[in-house]
């Protein structure tokens, strides 16, 4: 790789595995109490939720009226949102059921495969949402070295958290810290793995249309996942308030690390 691309990767895997700097609180922070649980469900709802709406799907209408009618591109804003929903649907449908490891507490039994399927989901959908944020870094730090800095530390603030929604339930569900922090870290991945691919293949294809058609789909994803797994699964295990605490933190840390960009 060019030298003109070797420092804008290099922004673009810091800002990825910065999943990993949140997937450490299942060895620092008090993750055994079902309200800190409950606490990270939301939060992790909060910032989907905040992201879909505020961030990707306003851009995705944007990105589809440079060429398209306002009523059409409305329309494929709402198709390909609609797309994410149906394979998110299928994506939990698909996942297998995890065997209980004996460590775990007995109270969490009954329940620990609906807290693993949805660390997997919230892995996943993170997964996808940030291979554009990969390409985006990527091609922001290509352009403009210091905005991609600002870019890619931004980016890099708001992934710590999406790191903690992912460790916690795994943690929760396995009662493996080690394979928490690998599901968080490998999250990430996808990042890089996005400016690789748009060093090799995307320079000659990406074009307004397919990346509007990508933040639909994956604020799609985020939404149904926000809705229907985590904030239920916040509710039952909530102690008084930390499903409410866990959704305003959430939307406010990954608002202030928007606004940072």
């Amino acid at each position: 790789m060019e030298n003109s691309y070797l420092i804008p990767f290099l922004i673009t895997l810091f800002a990825g595995l910065s999943t990993a700097l949140g997937g450490l609180v299942v060895f620092f922070g008090n993750t055994e109490k079902l309200n800190w649980l409950s606490f990270t469900m939301s939060f992790a709802a909060g910032v989907m939720l905040y992201i879909s709406f505020v961030e990707i799907l306003p851009e995705s209408f944007i990105e589809f009226s440079h060429n398209y009618k306002t009523t059409n591109a409305l329309l494929y804003v709402f198709g390909f949102f609609v797309i994410g929903v149906a394979f998110a649907v299928f994506t939990d449908k698909l996942l297998p059921e995890q065997r209980i490891n004996n460590q775990l507490n007995k109270s969490f039994k009954s329940k620990n495969n609906k807290i693993y399927r949805s660390g997997l989901l919230i892995a996943l959908t993170m997964a996808f949402h940030n291979f554009p944020e990969g390409i985006v870094t990527f091609i922001g730090s290509v352009n403009d070295l210091s905005f991609g800095l600002i870019i890619g530390f931004a980016i890099a603030l708001h992934n710590i958290p999406e790191g903690m929604a992912i460790s916690v339930p795994i943690y929760h569900a396995t009662g493996s810290k080690r394979k928490a922090f690998l599901y968080a870290a490998l999250s990430g991945i996808t990042e890089p793995l996005g400016a690789l691919f748009c060093y090799f293949v995307i320079n000659s294809y990406l074009d307004d249309f397919v990346t509007a058609a990508i933040m639909s789909i994956v604020s799609g994803i985020m939404i149904f996942i926000s809705f229907f797994i985590l904030i239920p699964l916040s509710f039952e295990y909530k102690g008084k308030l930390e499903h409410v605490y866990g959704l305003v933190t959430g939307m406010i840390v990954i608002g202030i690390s928007i606004y940072l960009m």
